[in-house]
């Protein structure tokens, strides 16, 4: 991926932190099986990782039988190696679903009502991130680069330099780094920001969030920022940048062209048997917009009853995290809702909403896209969704739209969509007519300018810009601290 001049992959290996497992195992009749894991972060690094024969350190749960804790991947013709961190219970119940998911996530989304500040899940995060840094200091050699993946393990770069690494650290955070007034409720973000600065750069999805995290280490840590270059003056100086992720785009142009995606595609149109498909695909979770996107598509068949027995809207929701309470509330009230508008404006063949509580294969899912219409993505509040990005790749240019909430990362990028307010049922009602509604060359010339983009911008070009920004040498003489 990329040039390898620009990666140094004579001379160094990349080592990769995350942490969930790019692969994970399971026991069957005839043995242990491995299985690849669909993911946009999967899908970038591991071409770099192949190319530089490097290591991806993660957390993995194993079957009982297996000992390794390193694994040659992939095994039919190996290329990098697997390092699995093993948790316990209560590490997965207070640094996983407590901290990470119970704090940082709903904090991250502006979420504050349903935020957790929990000491002991903050002590029992911090010992996950010195295993996690211990785990990486056992393996590093002298010129290795080291890419650290997200929220979860944000202490991490902070602790392998207080373990004595000194090779070039990146750190990448996939959701969105909340405004300085929400971040100052945490009682330990001088601790995460501290731990952030470990590394050599920090990127993000978006510019906005880029400058909420300069913004935190200017006033809270007083330190010297300069906004305008994304760079950190200190002993150590650090590059803040955005680097927006892109998708598979050659492999969703391969699929669309495949007999299979395209025949499944044609039986999903003529099982639904409705004029219009709507798609929505989203893991389960209360940043998603989920419930208020469901109350839209209610409101829309009220205001335009010429399309009942007409539009079919399909929502696509993915389990997640439904150990905490909240999600299987959450799961519950959705299904309420699917239920009751179904029952209210059901006719003979037909009935507005399909809903799937399931992940669905990643060629079944391009199907879908194949399929629909238009695709509703609107999150309260969302670091990227490459959904969005997707379902693009996946339309002839003559056809299918994309309404998109202003608060996805994405929105950034993607211009040309119809962009609506996720909090005002009445914006998204609008959002879906116009969308609908919409005459085919504005609609050419809307995806045609977002096709084009995402085709420049995939998901390996996020990786070899992230890299090679990480690999050029800053050079900024050290500031001290405002006093």
């Amino acid at each position: 991926m990329g040039k390898k001049k620009n990666l140094n992959v004579k001379k160094s290996r990349l080592i990769v932190v995350s942490n969930r497992s790019p692969y994970f195992f399971e026991s069957y009749k005839d043995g242990i099986r491995m299985t690849r894991s669909v993911s946009g972060m999967v899908t970038g690094l591991e071409p770099v990782l192949a190319s530089t024969r490097g290591m991806w350190i993660a957390w993995g749960a194993l079957p009982k039988e297996v000992t390794d804790r390193i694994f040659r991947i992939p095994p039919e013709n190996p290329t990098f190696d697997l390092k699995l961190i093993q948790l316990d219970a209560n590490e997965i119940n207070r640094y996983y679903l407590g901290f990470s998911n119970s704090t940082l996530w709903p904090l991250a989304h502006n979420f504050l009502g349903r935020t957790v500040y929990e000491e002991q899940d903050w002590h029992v995060y911090e010992q996950v991130n010195d295993k996690f840094a211990q785990a990486v200091a056992e393996e590093i050699r002298s010129k290795d680069t080291i890419w650290v993946n997200d929220y979860q393990l944000s202490l991490v770069p902070g602790k392998m330099r207080a373990l004595g690494v000194r090779g070039k650290i990146g750190f990448f955070w996939h959701i969105p780094f909340p405004p300085l007034d929400l971040f100052r409720t945490l009682p330990w973000r001088k601790e995460i920001i501290s731990g952030l600065l470990g590394s050599d750069l920090v990127g993000f999805h978006c510019r906005s969030y880029a400058n909420n995290f300069l913004q935190a280490v200017e006033e809270l840590l007083g330190l010297d920022v300069s906004f305008s270059k994304g760079l950190i003056r200190t002993r150590r100086p650090v590059q803040v940048a955005a680097f927006p992720m892109g998708i598979d785009y050659k492999r969703i142009q391969s699929l669309i062209k495949s007999n299979n995606a395209i025949d499944t595609a044609r039986k999903i149109r003529k099982e639904l048997a409705a004029k219009h498909l709507v798609l929505g695909v989203d893991r389960l979770d209360y940043s998603k917009g989920i419930p208020e996107r469901l109350a839209a598509v209610e409101r829309f068949l009220e205001e335009n009853p010429a399309y009942i027995g007409k539009l079919s809207f399909i929502q696509v929701s993915v389990p997640s995290r439904i150990q905490l309470p909240e999600y299987a509330k959450m799961q519950s009230e959705v299904e309420n809702a699917v239920g009751r508008i179904n029952g209210r404006f059901s006719k003979r063949g037909w009935v507005p909403i399909h809903y799937y509580f399931r992940a669905l294969p990643f060629e079944e899912l391009v199907s879908y896209y194949m399929a629909s219409d238009v695709c509703l993505i609107t999150p309260l509040r969302d670091g990227m969704n490459l959904v969005a990005k997707e379902y693009i790749a996946s339309q002839n240019r003559n056809r299918g739209m994309l309404v998109l909430s202003e608060f996805a990362g994405a929105a950034e990028e993607l211009k040309e969509a119809v962009l609506v307010n996720p909090y005002s049922i009445p914006s998204i009602v609008r959002g879906l007519k116009k969308a609908l509604e919409m005459k085919p060359g504005e609609r050419y010339f809307r995806m045609n300018e977002m096709h084009q983009r995402l085709k420049r911008r995939d998901i390996e070009k996020w990786g070899r810009l992230f890299l090679e920004k990480l690999s050029r040498q800053i050079e900024t003489k050290p500031v001290k601290r405002r006093p």
